[in-house]
């Protein structure tokens, strides 16, 4: 069974989605911006989205 195919889902709740978790991005003026767990979860949710499965290859 593969990750993408699981149907075992458990939502994960956080309390403080804005809370930093650990890592930052800089823009181009070199200002910081700290990376959040909503972030994290926004970009995880556009990634699912858009999941391709392979062709499969005799």
């Amino acid at each position: 069974m593969s990750l993408q195919n699981s149907t075992n889902h458990v939502p994960v709740v956080r309390t403080t989605p804005t809370l930093a978790v650990g890592g930052a991005i800089l823009d181009e003026d070199g200002r910081e911006t700290l990376i959040t767990e909503a972030m994290v979860q926004t970009a995880c949710q556009e990634c699912d989205k858009n999941w391709v499965n392979p062709e499969k290859q005799d």
